[in-house]
C-alpha cells in the first residue's frame, strides 16, 4: 500500500499544519516586480548580448549550458544539463547558482518539474530608481535536462 499522508501536511513531519506568520511584509516588492513584468517594452532586447556572456562563463559544478536561444516573446531560452541520479536540492542549489550570475535587484524564479526536466522561469530586473540605468528587465526559462550517459 502507497504511503498516505495527510493533505494539510507542509513536509513529512508536519504535525502543526499551519505556520506562524504570512510574508505580507514582503509583498509590495512582488507586486512591484509583477507590475514591472506587465509594463510593455520592460524586457530588454539582446538578451545574448547581455546575458549569455554570464551564463555561459559560470563554473557551477555539476551543470552545463549547452544551448541559449532569444524567443519572438523576448524569453530567454537556456538549456542545461545536470549528472544524473543528482538530488532535486541539488539541481535547484546549482541552478539557483546560474541564474544568480545575471540576476538584478528584483527577481522572481518559479520552479516545475517537467519528467525528467526541471524547468526554472525567472523573472529579474531593476525597479524604477534602483540604480544608474533606467528600469529595464529580463525573462528566462532554464531548462535542466539529465546529461547523457556515455
Amino acid at each position: 500500500m502507497a504511503d498516505m499522508t495527510d493533505p494539510r501536511q507542509r513536509w513529512d513531519t508536519d504535525e502543526r499544519f499551519a505556520g506562524v506568520a504570512d510574508a505580507s511584509a514582503f509583498a509590495s516588492g512582488v507586486e512591484e516586480l509583477a507590475e514591472l513584468a506587465r509594463r510593455p517594452g520592460w524586457v530588454t532586447e539582446e538578451p545574448e548580448a547581455h546575458l549569455v556572456p554570464h551564463l555561459r562563463d559560470a563554473t557551477i559544478d555539476g551543470l552545463q549550458v549547452v544551448e541559449c536561444q532569444t524567443r519572438d516573446d523576448g524569453v530567454l531560452a537556456v538549456t542545461a544539463t545536470y549528472q544524473p541520479g543528482a538530488s532535486r536540492s541539488d539541481i535547484r542549489r546549482r541552478a539557483w547558482a546560474l541564474l544568480g550570475t545575471i540576476a538584478e535587484p528584483a527577481a522572481s524564479v518559479r520552479e516545475q518539474a517537467d519528467g525528467q526536466a526541471v524547468v526554472f522561469e525567472m523573472v529579474t530586473g531593476i525597479p524604477d530608481g534602483s540604480g544608474p540605468f533606467a528600469s529595464h528587465g529580463h525573462s528566462l526559462r532554464l531548462t535542466l535536462l539529465p546529461a547523457a550517459t556515455p
